[in-house]
């Protein structure tokens, strides 16, 4: 017990500096009032923290969560080895990975919060590389990705909720549903090519276009703002990396639940 205390003070030291200076940055660009930092965490053990988060992975207390992540911070305060992220509303595991150095490394899972499988992977020196799978929450497939050293991800195959394979081998048409929204385009030897569209579900309005010759961005615009942009894709093929979040330490708003 002699090495845990001086162990724990360190390990306390290490999260307010760690924490308090992105709370900082954080509350000087935004007015609203933002959760307690102190209340956002607990130790566990002379290395071990439970981080509390919303479901976009901001700190926030207890009462709010939605999520807890078991990890452990190496004496720079950067996590390290085995982490674990459960739903707090029925303890259902949602993701689990590991990190190096503050980056990720090995294989990451990530689970739908039924627990069915949702996507597995790989990780090299926080980036994404190689085939990565995705699962729809019935189990059905859904897509292959390949990451290739930090460059836009190749579609390799995709398939309806339905269980037709729309894109086959690298080719074909592309979709994804998301908060109301349905991104889609077509797909030539595993890039984006033509016109692709992000439209509202319920109506079908165009919300944004991109235009790709051969996975080469030539441009998109937004309908609504009427804001053209030729800089980088807005729409991403990626998903279910809210998970990301969490290395930034962000604090959620004020939270008014109790712990």
């Amino acid at each position: 017990m002699r090495h845990f205390f001086p162990a724990y003070r360190r390990l306390l030291g290490l999260l307010f500096i760690l924490l308090g200076n992105a709370a900082y940055a954080q509350t000087r660009e935004q007015l609203p009032a933002f959760a307690k930092l102190d209340e956002c965490y607990r130790v566990v053990g002379k290395d071990s923290v439970v981080f509390f988060y919303s479901l976009e992975y901001k700190l926030t207390p207890p009462g709010c969560a939605a999520i807890r992540r078991h990890v452990r911070l190496d004496s720079a305060g950067r996590f390290f080895g085995y982490v674990r992220d459960y739903q707090l509303s029925n303890n259902q595991l949602l993701l689990q990975a590991a990190y190096r150095e503050g980056k990720l490394e090995g294989q990451l899972e990530l689970y739908h919060p039924t627990g069915e499988l949702a996507a597995r992977g790989r990780y090299l020196q926080g980036q994404q590389v190689g085939d990565w799978g995705y699962w729809y929450p019935s189990g059905q497939h859904r897509q292959v990705l390949s990451f290739r050293n930090g460059q836009y991800p190749l579609i390799q195959q995709f398939w309806n909720e339905a269980g037709q394979q729309t894109v086959k081998n690298g080719t074909g048409t592309w979709y994804r549903d998301e908060d109301g929204m349905r991104l889609q385009g077509a797909v030539v030897s595993g890039v984006q090519d033509g016109k692709w569209f992000l439209r509202r579900q319920q109506n079908g309005a165009v919300v944004a276009r991109e235009t790709f010759v051969k996975g080469r961005f030539r441009g998109g615009f937004l309908i609504d703002q009427l804001e053209g942009y030729q800089d980088q894709p807005r729409l991403s093929v990626t998903d279910w990396q809210g998970y990301l979040m969490a290395d930034e330490y962000k604090l959620s708003l004020a939270c008014s639940g109790t712990n």
